[in-house]
């Protein structure tokens, strides 16, 4: 039987997914993006609908199975969803001309994906303001943000693919299953899990190893992977931050995940494995729960639930095991690291705790004669908003500089920040430091630190004082005979860190108060480690995971190269343009405080995330190890592949991960040696192509990219039966080349490509332009090659495959750069059947051409579709 088209080769509703795209990009509490950073992560909308349009065939497709065909009548249908939610648009609402859309069965998967609501659809038909962002999307969407614990939505997406999957496979034999028999069969088995779960997690003292305890989890474990084996196999070979199988176990999905980073994998093992795995209820009783927390637990515990901690056989319900027990050792190591050095922060006379304090690095005028010793300050605002203007008034006296704290705004012209483009301008004597004497300031360790101010929370917001005598001198008394991470920063690479500044190591990172923070911290969770560790290890190594997670975090407000942001009075990362930028002034978190920025703060992200994802059971299996190894799963054993791979020299991840790695090895080396077995993280073997990891040879780094993407694909066409789904975030014809060698010399063909806008809020939904959206998502099959193509033919063919794709796509609403994307994929599919294409001189015809000779039919076949259009609509009128 010939396998039918998947949903991604025909049709995608890309205008919605990349509005709630846009969206998720601001999304905060509970997002996968807030337990750990990770560069360039997919939105979970775009993971979500490709995921789901990957493992579900085009409904009109002559060979899709009737069942399924069934299914989304019984699914989607008007008849069993009031309101008819999933009704196609009666005009589509970006064009520009009447367009009624189909009411078909593939046009209601699109709209189960995602419909924009009335509102939204009036603001595209009359040019109206937008509604806000989660008013964009219709209630009854998939990728919408809302519905992601939604298991009505969330299960007719399971039952959709469970009926696809299994239809596929019972219609190759005499006695294909109906869709109401799968859906019973669907029914019955995700029942068996809901099943065994309540009788486990109802069992008082379930943590306690007794026969029953054991039976019980057995009888969990085998209904889920009794309905995992009837869903699809989904494999991500760059699981990076963990977005796209996050999306696929969301879905009921086996799915795998690799990557080659230590840093990344413990961050998947934290958002895709410990959440879906012990995020779950559990009852103690009364002398179990006051053995494992304390008398004091239980006492806080009955208050919050109105109940006596001397109640006779009083149960202790917790909610969710995994998130109680990460705050409770996560508040445990934070008080045992403050008792050690609290005093380090002190507060005021009333006992207010600062939350911050501004720093600025200190340079020495290059004049003899001066040797001022001279804050390197762009300029003097501390907080500079539209309610609030506070500023450093700088106070000159020969060659000393002091400050006074202003509120009100002063004039740039009448005081001028010091230091431009990196060079200082003293304002003492008016010479020029230029950017070369600094920066042998910095390498010869001649230049300084200096607290300018210290932030308090006070009643109308954010207060600043000027650092009193006692905050000076415990900087002073601070130990620095402490261990200082002495792992080599990378060394000089593109201006992504500031190395070029002599900061050679990653412990140059961090003041000399952040570090004997840190490192007392680090102490402090090795010694809790040996408790967590003793009893249930397993369990154990999860809460210790999220501990050193929790340090991470800590780590990333406690740096010497985070920024303050006057703007916003917040302290920020210093990650945000993927690089470590060279940075003269800088915040400091006290992380003993109440406030953003403090220890218990970057606590709550972790309690949200874990709580945000712990009511599907279906956690992801995780390999810390580079793809392309096909011994990893037998022949043809995946259904499907989905992925974001990395691009050339874009982000060095393994650089950059480094911040991290070097407190994780110190945090969890002992807990995962293998993973953390190397110095720093793996390199060389890496998908990248970074020179300064390849003999400084940009050359030899470009070929180890694409060897190594082309071994890759090369395993995942052996490993897998169905389909592969390829996201990337460029749209140059080189990133498109890339892509098409990588996939054609795996034996592999392109079947269809979308557009998808996932990263500018600014960019209109209407498709006036023809600007390539930031995202391009590529569907691929194995294939056979028919040998060599004449160029004459294959464009004739390209020719007539653009022309009906064009007309199709048309109906739908597709446009513009949109529109031409989609085209380039069905264009590589023509190209792509033949081993080589050669003109009559003998010369091959790169898929460079190929892209542009669809660039040029797609133009022309548009112009005659919009023509077309456009009369109909006028026969219509008159």
């Amino acid at each position: 039987m010939t396998a039918p088209k998947k949903l991604i080769e025909v049709a995608m509703p890309i205008k919605e997914i990349s509005a709630e795209s846009v969206r998720d990009k601001s999304i905060r509490h509970g997002h996968i993006s807030t337990l750990h950073l990770w560069w360039a992560r997919r939105p979970l909308p775009v993971c979500r609908a490709v995921v789901f349009a990957s493992l579900v065939p085009d409904p009109l497709d002559p060979n899709c199975p009737q069942a399924f065909r069934d299914a989304v009548e019984i699914l989607l249908g008007k008849e069993n969803n009031p309101g008819d939610p999933y009704t196609p648009y009666k005009d589509i609402p970006w064009t520009a001309v009447f367009d009624p859309m189909e009411d078909s069965l593939r046009n209601r998967l699109q709209m189960f994906i995602g419909k924009f609501t009335e509102d939204m659809q009036q603001a595209l038909l009359h040019s109206r303001p937008s509604p806000a962002a989660g008013k964009q999307l219709s209630d009854a969407s998939l990728i919408k943000w809302d519905n992601k614990k939604n298991e009505a939505i969330i299960n007719k997406a399971r039952k959709l693919i469970f009926v696809a999957h299994n239809s596929l496979q019972s219609s190759a034999g005499s006695n294909p299953k109906s869709a109401d028999e799968l859906l019973k069969e669907f029914d019955e088995l995700y029942s068996a899990i809901k099943n065994a779960e309540t009788k486990l997690y109802s069992l008082p003292d379930r943590h306690l190893e007794t026969e029953t305890a054991k039976q019980l989890t057995v009888a969990v474990n085998q209904a889920i992977e009794s309905f995992l084996d009837r869903m699809p196999k989904v494999f991500d070979p760059f699981a990076g931050g963990g977005a796209i199988p996050l999306e696929a176990a969301r879905l009921g999905c086996r799915t795998y995940g690799n990557d080659i980073n230590p840093v990344a994998h413990i961050i998947q093992k934290g958002s895709l494995e410990f959440p879906q795995k012990y995020g779950k209820p559990i009852t103690y009783s009364k002398s179990e729960f006051e053995n494992l927390y304390g008398r004091d637990e239980l006492k806080k515990w009955c208050k919050e639930n109105g109940k006596h901690p001397d109640t006779e056989n009083l149960k202790i319900e917790i909610p969710n095991r995994l998130s109680f027990d990460v705050e409770f050792y996560a508040k445990k190591l934070i008080n045992n690291t403050e008792k050690e050095i609290g005093h380090l922060y002190p507060a005021d006379e009333k006992g207010n705790k600062p939350i911050a304090y501004y720093w600025t690095r200190v340079a020495i005028c290059s004049n003899p004669t001066c040797k001022a010793e001279v804050p390197l300050l762009r300029q003097f605002y501390l907080a500079n908003t539209k309610a609030k203007q506070v500023y450093l008034r700088p106070l000159v006296s020969d060659n000393e500089i002091s400050f006074q704290i202003e509120h009100g705004g002063y004039e740039e012209s009448n005081i001028p920040g010091w230091l431009k483009s990196a060079n200082l301008t003293c304002p003492c004597c008016g010479s020029v430091t230029d950017v070369k004497n600094l920066r042998q300031q910095f390498i010869q360790d001649k230049a300084k630190e200096r607290l300018l101010a210290v932030i308090w929370d006070g009643k109308n917001g954010k207060e600043y004082t000027l650092p009193s005598e006692k905050a000076l001198q415990v900087i002073n008394d601070i130990d620095i005979s402490y261990e200082k991470p002495s792992e080599e920063l990378p060394i000089e690479h593109t201006g992504k860190f500031p190395t070029p500044w002599g900061f050679k190591l990653w412990g140059d990172l961090f003041s000399n108060r952040q570090l004997y923070a840190l490192q007392n911290l680090v102490n402090k969770l090795n010694l809790l480690k040996q408790d967590l560790l003793s009893n249930n290890e397993d369990y154990g190594k999860a809460i210790v995971t999220y501990l050193g997670i929790l340090l991470d975090r800590i780590s990333l407000v406690n740096t010497s190269f985070g920024r303050w942001h006057n703007g916003r009075e917040t302290l920020e990362h210093p990650f945000s343009k993927q690089a470590i930028a060279m940075m003269f002034d800088y915040p400091e978190s006290n992380m003993f405080c109440n406030s953003t920025g403090s220890a218990l703060n970057q606590l709550e992200w972790l309690i949200r995330y874990i709580e945000s994802e712990n009511d599907y059971s279906f956690s992801v299996e995780l390999k810390n190890a580079s793809s392309g190894d096909k011994s990893q799963f037998s022949d043809k054993y995946l259904t499907a592949v989905i992925t974001d791979p990395p691009y050339y020299d874009a982000i060095p991840y393994a650089d950059l991960s480094d911040f991290f790695y070097v407190w994780l090895k110190r945090t969890l080396g002992d807990v995962y040696p293998l993973n953390f077995a190397t110095p720093q993280t793996p390199k060389s073997e890496e998908c990248t192509a970074l020179k300064h990891h390849h003999n400084d040879s940009k050359q030899e780094a470009k070929e180890h990219f694409e060897n190594k993407l082309t071994q890759i694909f090369d395993a995942i066409e052996h490993q897998t039966a169905d389909i592969v789904s390829v996201m990337f975030a460029h749209q140059s014809t080189e990133a498109w080349t890339t892509l098409c060698n990588s996939v054609l010399d795996a034996r592999m063909n392109i079947t269809g490509s979308w557009a998808v806008d996932t990263e500018m809020a600014n960019r209109s939904l209407g498709l006036s332009n023809a600007v390539l959206a930031s995202s391009v998502t590529v569907s691929c099959k194995p294939a056979e090659s028919r040998g060599y193509g004449n160029y004459k033919e294959v464009k004739k063919a390209v020719e007539k495959t653009v022309a009906k794709e064009v007309a199709e796509l048309y109906k739908l609403g597709f446009r513009g750069a949109d529109l031409l994307t989609a085209c380039f994929g069905q264009a590589v599919s023509e190209f792509g059947q033949y081993k080589k294409v050669e003109k009559a001189d003998g010369t091959e015809v790169t898929v460079a051409e190929l892209l542009e000779l669809a660039r040029e039919h797609e133009s022309s076949r548009s112009l005659a579709s919009a023509t077309s259009s456009v009369k109909h609509v006028g026969d219509g009128e008159s």
